[in-house]
C-alpha cells in the first residue's frame, strides 16, 4: 500500500468545538482536557474575528508534543493537520490551543491568495529575534518586587539563513496542495523515526533534508511568518496578532535528533553569522513600564538610559 493511502492515519477525537463563518481557510487546534479552558479562549478569539475554526479534544497528544504524551501517531500535529486538509479541502491555519488571536490575521488571507504552500515562523530567517525574560525578583528599596516588569536579554540564535528552517511551530499554514501534503508526510515520517524528539525539530529535519524525489523539494512555496503571527511572551517588543502569552518551559527533556545516516536537523555550515541591528541593549535590565534602561551597581538598580520602544507585556489583574 502506498504512503499516500496510509497517511493521514485515522483520527478520532473526543469532541469537536467549531464555529465562525465559512472562509478561504480553516483554523485548527488540537487539545487535551487539561487545555480545554485555553482552547475555549482560542475559540472565542476566532469568534471575535468571525474566523472559521475546528478544534478537537483528544485523550492524549503524541509525545513529540509533550513528554507526558502517548505513542499514538494519529495524535501528532502532522497527522492532525493532514486530517483537516482532507476533511475541508482548503488551507489550514494550525494554532496551538494555548494561543490567542488578538488582531485580525490579514496576512493569512494573503497567503491563501498567493497560493503559499507552507508558512511558519523561522528563527534562522528573522533578522532580529532577541529573546528577553523577566527578572522576577528585583530588590528595590523604594518599592516591592514586581513580576513581568523588569526584563533582561536571554539569547538569540546566532545564525542566519533563508533557505533552512529552525521553526517555532505554534502557528503553521498549509495549502491543500501536493507539495504541502508531501511535507506533512515527511514530517510524520521524521516523528516516527525519532521517538522522544520534539516535533518542531522533526519538522526542521524534514524540511532541511528534502530530496529531489519529493514534490516538496521542488514544488513547495514556503513563506516565513513574522513574529507577530507566532508571538511568544519573550518577544516583549513585538506587537502580537497571534499570541502565546506564556513563557515556554526552560526544560523540555526532549532528545536531540541523532540520525544514523548522518543527516542533521539543520546545517550550520550553510548559514551565515547573524549581525543584527539591536533594537534593545543586551547588557541592561529594562523597565518595561517607563522604558528605563538599568544596570545593577553595588546591589542596586541604577538607571543608565532610556528607550522609546513600546512593549507588550502580559500582566495579571493584581499587577495591572
Amino acid at each position: 500500500m502506498s504512503r499516500e493511502k496510509t497517511f493521514p492515519l485515522p483520527f478520532a477525537s473526543s469532541r469537536v468545538i467549531n464555529g465562525g463563518r465559512e472562509s478561504s481557510y480553516v483554523v485548527g487546534a488540537m487539545f487535551t482536557r487539561g487545555y480545554a479552558p485555553k482552547a475555549a479562549r482560542l475559540a472565542a478569539s476566532c469568534d471575535r474575528f468571525s474566523l472559521h475554526y475546528e478544534m478537537h479534544e483528544v485523550p492524549a497528544v503524541h509525545r513529540s508534543l509533550s513528554i507526558r504524551g502517548g505513542d499514538d501517531l494519529s495524535f501528532t500535529k502532522a497527522n492532525f493537520i493532514r486530517f483537516l486538509l482532507r476533511k475541508h479541502r482548503k488551507p489550514v491555519l494550525y494554532i496551538d490551543a494555548d494561543c490567542e488571536i488578538v488582531a485580525r490575521p490579514e496576512l493569512v488571507g494573503e497567503l491563501v491568495r498567493t497560493r503559499c504552500d507552507f508558512a511558519v515562523y523561522n528563527w534562522l530567517a528573522d533578522e532580529y529575534a532577541d529573546r528577553f525574560h523577566p527578572v522576577d525578583e528585583m530588590f528595590l528599596p523604594d518599592r516591592p518586587a514586581v513580576k513581568n516588569r523588569y526584563f533582561r536579554y536571554k539569547g538569540c540564535l546566532g545564525l542566519y539563513s533563508t533557505r533552512q528552517l529552525v521553526c517555532s511551530g505554534l502557528v503553521q499554514f498549509y495549502r491543500n496542495s501536493m507539495a504541502a501534503r508531501a511535507l506533512l508526510s515527511k514530517w510524520q515520517d521524521a516523528i516516527a523515526a525519532f521517538p522522544g524528539c520534539a516535533d518542531d525539530q522533526c519538522l526542521d529535519f524534514a524540511y532541511n533534508n528534502l530530496t529531489r524525489r519529493s514534490p516538496a523539494a521542488w514544488m513547495l512555496k514556503a513563506c516565513w511568518l513574522p513574529k507577530a503571527y507566532a508571538r511568544v511572551a519573550f518577544w516583549i517588543y513585538a506587537e502580537p496578532v497571534i499570541n502565546h502569552p506564556d513563557f515556554p518551559s526552560p526544560v523540555t527533556n526532549f532528545a536531540p535528533i541523532e540520525d544514523p545516516r548522518g543527516r542533521k536537523r539543520y546545517y550550520p555550515s550553510l548559514a551565515e553569522r547573524r549581525k543584527p541591528a539591536l533594537l534593545l541593549p543586551r547588557d541592561c535590565i529594562i523597565d518595561t513600564e517607563d522604558g528605563t534602561l538599568c544596570r545593577v551597581v553595588d546591589g542596586k538598580l541604577v538607571a543608565v538610559g532610556r528607550t522609546e520602544q513600546k512593549f507588550w507585556i502580559a500582566r495579571s489583574e493584581a499587577e495591572a
